[in-house]
């Protein structure tokens, strides 16, 4: 009689498609997510975008039409049990598999730490943090049955540069980024990369132009949301299969250091 398989014991990660063929965005009806969902259906793929905010969610059916069947736009709260739950259920039902989870949804408000409302501090975390894990929480079963997935989270240069009025989405990301870390060891010895991308000044918003002076940047230019889709895309494909509990700096290099002044 055949030894039990310990729950321990790792798998070899199955190889990856070029590109995955169902994806999950999380926030993904604006802003940087929907530049997420753009680039992977442009590749081929199909993505569930799903987002809480119901016009930006019309919108982003209205500017999808091109893409047919591929495209589903599902309107839900992360934040919530359920509606973590049917962001996954709406690939597996509509795509039969989902290969990447792309958790991109996040709430950002502005307040000292003095003047700040607990409401709006828990807000942060439930969006941010418990979205982030309760997403995570839906995928991994069919991750793990088909033997790989990739899970990308979104974090932010705030959660290891923090600025004032930002308290609370800076320790939520900086929250992600762990989570991140702890999720990796969990979940690698069944074929499943768990990394965060922490992006920095990303022009995402219309008429914003990312060729505008960014003296405080090294590059000397803002990101676009295609920088965050191509190393989100990086990550999900065989040439970074053996990448996992990261968090990827993605800031032109702010962070990096002080420029000396000239």
């Amino acid at each position: 009689m055949a030894a039990a398989v310990s729950e321990l014991t790792p798998v070899r990660r199955a190889e990856f498609p070029d590109h995955p063929r169902s994806t999950v965005v999380t926030g993904g009806a604006s802003g940087i997510g929907l530049g997420i969902v753009r680039h992977f259906l442009a590749l081929g793929g199909s993505v569930v975008a799903v987002d809480r905010d119901a016009q930006a969610c019309a919108s982003a059916r209205g500017a999808l039409t091109e893409f047919g069947d591929r495209i589903r736009v599902v309107e839900a709260d992360i934040g919530s049990e359920q509606g973590a739950a049917s962001a996954v259920d709406a690939a597996l039902q509509a795509f039969g598999s989902l290969d990447l989870l792309c958790n991109n949804a996040a709430y950002h408000p502005l307040e000292t730490i003095e003047a700040h409302k607990l409401d709006t501090w828990r807000e942060t975390f439930r969006v941010n943090v418990d979205g982030t894990m309760l997403c995570c929480r839906a995928a991994i079963p069919g991750m793990r049955q088909q033997g790989y997935g990739t899970i990308v989270n979104i974090g932010s240069v705030s959660g290891v540069l923090p600025y004032a009025t930002g308290a609370a989405y800076a320790a939520s990301k900086a929250a992600v980024a762990m989570l991140t870390r702890a999720l990796a060891l969990e979940v690698g010895r069944y074929g499943i990369t768990v990394n965060c991308i922490a992006p920095g000044s990303i022009r995402h918003r219309a008429g914003a132009d990312p060729e505008a002076e960014a003296p405080n940047i090294p590059m000397g230019y803002h990101g676009r949301p295609t920088d965050v889709a191509e190393m989100v895309a990086f990550l999900a494909s065989n040439a970074g299969r053996y990448i996992t509990g990261a968090t990827l700096v993605l800031d032109g290099g702010a962070t990096t250091g002080r420029l000396r002044a000239k």
